[in-house]
């Protein structure tokens, strides 16, 4: 069984390089990439168990998602998971179900685990229940949405510079009777992407019409309820924005069973660009959110943090760019 000295001694470099990179430091590209041809040359494995007991690690860490169905956080998950296995980890994934009590018990579940970090979905609205993380110095990574009075790093996508853009190309298109399926006024995202659709319309002369926004709950009753509501007040409504994928299934379901053609009788655009959009016809113009990015970018930290990485002595912000995947969906025929 290959040793870190042989790994060492092929890939040319000292024992401590070696172990910097196993405990999850980047190196620089000629010398990492010198190293990961020796581990897989030599086909080293490092002994976790004999690890962990040494550094006084259980090799563990925790991830709090709102729901096992949210396929934007499993997303992540799968490639934050993906990452950490490298140096060894392995995750706990538990749901907390919107449920603040539950979100308790995870968290205690968690600790007694002796999670070595923890990674939080949603977690904005629960600072006092983590502080007992922060307390047991377990570091924390916050995903979708930063958490006030918590010592954590963040990974977000820009919420109000995508929403921004998406209702500008519904205007650019010609389309001014834009109806919003939002999320709750209470939520990070929910407000960021509500504050880009408004400040476009500001920015285009677009008076704001109460009647043209819905605060859903994320689910596809809500995005299915929201559109309903709109096409009954807005009877003449050119387009809709859907802010997340369940609210925008909901919303397609709700169309369709008014016979309207999406493309064609009114246009469509959403957040999240998951298999529907390769499904469906037309296919839907949506925002991508970069989930193996920001799954990566979250493991980064984690292990960093967890190695005591002294260059990160702050708490990071990583803000990950979305693209705007073009399908056929965000027009409508206009007529004189």
């Amino acid at each position: 069984m290959a040793t870190v000295r042989d790994v060492a001694e092929r890939a040319q470099v000292s024992i401590g390089t070696i172990s910097r990179y196993l405990n999850g430091e980047k190196l620089k590209s000629n010398t990492q990439e010198r190293v990961e041809e020796a581990i897989d040359f030599l086909e080293y494995r490092q002994n976790y168990i004999a690890k962990g007991l040494k550094n006084n690690r259980s090799l563990a860490i925790g991830v709090l998602i709102n729901s096992l169905k949210d396929v934007f956080a499993t997303s992540v998950v799968s490639s934050l998971e993906t990452y950490v296995e490298k140096f060894g980890y392995s995750i706990i994934l538990s749901d907390y179900q919107s449920d603040p009590e539950r979100l308790a018990e995870k968290v205690e579940f968690l600790l007694e685990r002796s999670i070595d970090g923890l990674v939080v979905f949603h977690g904005e609205n629960h600072s006092t229940t983590l502080k007992k993380a922060v307390q047991n110095s377990i570091p924390i990574v916050a995903i979708d949405s930063p958490i006030e009075k918590i010592k954590a790093d963040t990974v977000l996508i820009d919420n109000y510079d995508a929403s921004y853009k998406a209702t500008q190309r519904l205007i650019d298109k010609g389309l001014k009777k834009i109806g919003i399926i939002a999320g709750q006024k209470e939520n990070f995202i929910g407000r960021e992407r509500l504050r880009g659709y408004n400040k476009a319309l500001e920015t285009n002369k677009i008076t704001l019409n109460n009647q043209l926004i819905w605060n859903g709950d994320y689910s596809v009753q809500s995005g299915y309820e929201g559109a309903n509501k709109l096409l009954k007040e807005n009877s003449d409504i050119d387009a809709i924005f859907t802010i997340n994928y369940y609210m925008t299934l909901g919303a397609i379901k709700a169309l369709r069973q008014h016979d309207m053609k999406i493309g064609e009788d009114i246009g469509l655009i959403a957040f999240d660009r998951f298999e529907y959009n390769d499904v469906l016809t037309p296919a839907i113009t949506s925002i991508t959110q970069p989930v193996e990015q920001m799954g990566e970018v979250a493991g980064e930290l984690l292990i960093k943090r967890i190695a005591g990485d002294s260059l990160c002595a702050e708490n990071e912000t990583v803000i990950c760019n979305t693209q705007l995947f073009i399908g056929k969906s965000d027009k409508k025929r206009l007529h004189n």
